[in-house]
């Protein structure tokens, strides 16, 4: 599978989604979703490149970045942020995080920082 199928078909699975509601809910018919979660059309042994509209509408109902979803196709060149190795790793390991996991990992990171600034002003 491809990086784009493994991505949609567990962000479906993370929202609990049958592939028939989620294709409701994207805008698509199920067996073009299924064509897409598989990376290939069974029938006919091709890849299916999704059209950029296409792209947004999965990017919309499953709340992806459209611009990272066009690059994965090659639409648009990838947008390489120039970040520290730490952060790139923190990044990947939660690259397929569902929306709950990511915000329990913010308040988590904000508590870190509240933290931090109450022992600065206790050291002052």
């Amino acid at each position: 599978m491809s990086v784009f199928s493994d991505l949609i078909k567990e962000k479906r699975l993370s929202m609990k989604l049958s592939l028939r509601s989620a294709a409701k809910m994207i805008g698509i018919s199920y067996t073009y979703l299924d064509i897409l979660e598989k990376g290939v059309d069974k029938r006919t042994g091709i890849t299916n490149k999704p059209t950029p509209e296409t792209l947004e509408m999965i990017a919309s109902a499953y709340r992806l970045d459209y611009n990272y979803l066009l690059s994965l196709w090659g639409y648009i060149k990838s947008v390489n942020l120039e970040l520290p190795s730490y952060l790139q790793e923190l990044l990947e390991e939660c690259k397929h995080f569902s929306e709950d996991d990511v915000s329990s990992l913010i308040q988590y990171a904000k508590f870190i920082s509240w933290q931090r600034k109450e022992c600065i002003k206790q050291q002052t």
